[in-house]
């Protein structure tokens, strides 16, 4: 039947009144008597014939004002006549939300394991009215699980919801967000080309306007969920002031218990040991600070007061008993620098090296902790035990195999290192180098800004690649082979400029980064997202949930699919095993578990419900055009 969609409209039909007020308080007309003449009387004798005719006139168009002022309120009160609600749909597509925040659960499963039961009683229920059914399962990427399955693939159906109901969740779900956006792909593939077609998405997220996509939410109020949604690590003045990002979601605000564990504090075996609370509003997040007061006054916003400049790892917890487990523990890695042990020896000591050392320390946040050891004339020098040999002027009788080798003006080299020296020239004061191939440790280095007067000749070169060269000739090469790392610079740094640019220390941060580079840069990933991983060796093993690979190929990558500490493992030329970590987490979004979205994307209907609401707007607007009219002809009329 017919409703009204804002019925306030009617407010407008005081205008009735108002007309009719103008009616009774309108000036009558009032008869009078003169003295008549023939002219008269036929007058007289006319306008009593018109009467009759006037009294009509004056009832159509005081009715005609009434319609208009009806009309004009209805159009106010929007009418429309609702469709028949009860829609019979010949075919349903089912989208299974199997994001990681389906994984919270109470007695009754995950909620996964529950949305999956749901989908199996409507599966039920479809197939008692001989329609169709189609289920996507919105995991890591949308895929069908069964597709356009009706009563002659009933068994098929089933079969393949009982699967789903067997496989663990945690099988079956991503630890990341579900492609929801691909589902709704697959499932417009159908409703592009069938009429009648219902959408349902079985999922934990609320959704203030979901079109026309039915949203059958899964979640539990006993459901409730304490979560540690980041872990930072922020140096301050040298040291090391750590952040813990804390939510609770659910329907209570809470006081949570949280555990926070430093090992390995200031290059020691001691550990710190904390528990605070952290005062959360529910869907709200709270920030703890875990550092060393570093003014004068108290620092309001440190939680715990802790001093420490390095750390092997860090560990948050929640103390508390949730319903979700997959955020209740954070690792936070990398706070050790790696010891970089170097040795210089020299037939003519200089400070070239070592404050190039001190400025890559101080200006390019090393990654290193440098042990700089210089070898002083007369003594005697190591050729295993270090990660960087320096020789300047001289080159060793036996070669270290364990580590970088750079050679600076050598007046020699041995045979079986591929090089072989030629003669040495004289150049002009202002003779500047040119820039050889391109390479990583020629970043931000510009060969022409190098002035070098004195070098040697390089005749033969057997695997190194030349970097920068002086009238054609190369003077600085790089080889890179797995029992052979040497970078040589046939020109002394007495008869050059090199070591009073910026681009010396440069190009030394980039030699190390490159025979030397940091299997990782950062130490916290989310699920699904990749970690490029550089080796020192010529392979590394990578081992985690879900993952046991060895990788011979480097820069690499490797996809993480589960949250937990993963552990990198490669024994370099030195021979001495490395073993890092790092962690991966679940997104943050997805400790939400009491989410709210606004707008869900809808797939494309193939045609509009034929049963929808009838707007009568227009319908109403083209009566009230003809009664203005009519109301226009009546004034008319009534003036001649």
């Amino acid at each position: 039947g017919m409703s009204w969609l804002t019925p306030l409209g009617f407010l407008g039909l005081i205008g009735l009144i108002v007309l009719i007020l103008i009616y009774i308080i309108k000036p009558n007309y009032q008869q009078k008597f003169i003295s008549s003449t023939y002219v008269w009387v036929k007058s007289l004798k006319y306008k009593k014939k018109k009467l009759p005719i006037n009294r009509l006139q004056d009832i159509l168009l005081f009715l005609c004002q009434v319609l208009i002022i009806a009309g004009m309120a209805s159009i106010l009160a929007q009418p429309f006549i609702m469709a028949d609600k009860e829609q019979e749909y010949k075919e349903h597509v089912v989208i299974i939300d199997a994001s990681a925040s389906m994984l919270s659960t109470t007695e009754q499963g995950t909620r996964f394991e529950r949305a999956v039961s749901e989908v199996r009683t409507l599966a039920e229920q479809v197939m008692e009215e001989e329609g169709k059914m189609t289920v996507i399962l919105a995991g890591e990427k949308a895929s069908y699980v069964v597709q356009d399955a009706g009563a002659e693939f009933k068994t098929e159906l089933f079969a393949a919801l009982e699967a789903l109901s067997n496989t663990p969740a945690e099988e079956t779900c991503t630890y990341g967000k579900g492609d929801l956006e691909g589902a709704i792909k697959l499932a417009e593939e159908i409703t592009s080309e069938t009429k009648d077609v219902q959408v349902l998405l079985y999922t934990d997220t609320q959704y203030i306007d979901s079109g026309r996509v039915t949203v059958k939410q899964i979640n539990d109020e006993r459901e409730w969920n304490a979560a540690i949604l980041d872990v930072r690590a922020i140096v301050v003045e040298n040291y090391y002031r750590f952040e813990v990002d804390v939510a609770c979601y659910g329907n209570k605000d809470a006081d949570i218990n949280i555990a926070f564990d430093i090992y390995g504090v200031n290059e020691s075996n001691a550990t710190i040991s904390l528990d605070v609370k952290a005062r959360c509003k529910a869907g709200q997040t709270e920030t703890l600070v875990f550092g060393n007061y570093s003014a004068d006054e108290p620092d309001e916003t440190i939680t715990e007061d802790v001093e420490v400049f390095a750390y092997n790892y860090v560990v948050a917890r929640v103390d508390e008993l949730d319903t979700y487990e997959l955020d209740n523990t954070f690792y936070l890695y990398g706070g050790a620098k790696q010891v970089l042990k170097i040795q210089y020896c020299s037939k003519m000591p200089n400070n070239y090296f070592a404050t190039a050392m001190d400025v890559i320390r101080d200006r390019f946040g090393s990654k290193w902790d440098v042990e700089y050891t210089e070898i002083l004339p007369g003594q005697e020098y190591a050729t295993e035990g270090f990660d960087v040999y320096i020789f300047e002027h001289e080159t060793p009788n036996t070669f270290p195999q364990d580590g970088l080798v750079i050679l600076s003006n050598p007046d020699k080299v041995p045979s079986n290192i591929g090089l072989r020296l030629g003669q040495r020239f004289n150049a002009r004061e202002d003779n500047t180098l040119t820039q050889g191939e391109e390479h990583p440790i020629m970043k931000g280095i510009r060969a022409e800004n190098i002035i070098v007067t004195k070098f040697t000749e390089i005749t033969s070169y057997d695997g190194y690649v030349p970097l920068m060269y002086s009238f054609g000739k190369p003077v600085v090469m790089a080889k890179n082979e797995p029992d052979q790392k040497i970078l040589v610079m046939t020109f002394s740094l007495n008869f050059s400029d090199f070591s009073m640019l910026l681009e010396f220390p440069l190009f030394l941060s980039n030699a190390l980064n490159y025979y030397i580079p940091a299997t990782m840069t950062e130490y916290v990933f989310n699920v699904n997202e990749s970690v490029k991983l550089n080796s020192r060796s010529e392979k590394l093993s990578v081992v985690g949930p879900m993952t046991n690979i060895e990788m011979t190929k480097f820069p690499g990558t490797v996809d993480l699919k589960k949250p937990g500490v993963y552990t990198v493992t490669q024994v370099p030329i030195s021979g001495n095993k490395v073993v890092e970590n790092f962690f991966v987490r679940i997104p943050a979004a997805e400790s939400n578990t009491a989410a709210v979205e606004d707008v869900l994307t809808n797939p494309y209907f193939y045609e509009a419900n034929e049963n929808e609401d009838l707007d009568l707007l227009f319908y109403f607007a083209m009566a009230l055009v003809i009664l203005l009219f009519m109301e226009w002809w009546l004034q008319s009329r009534k003036q001649f």
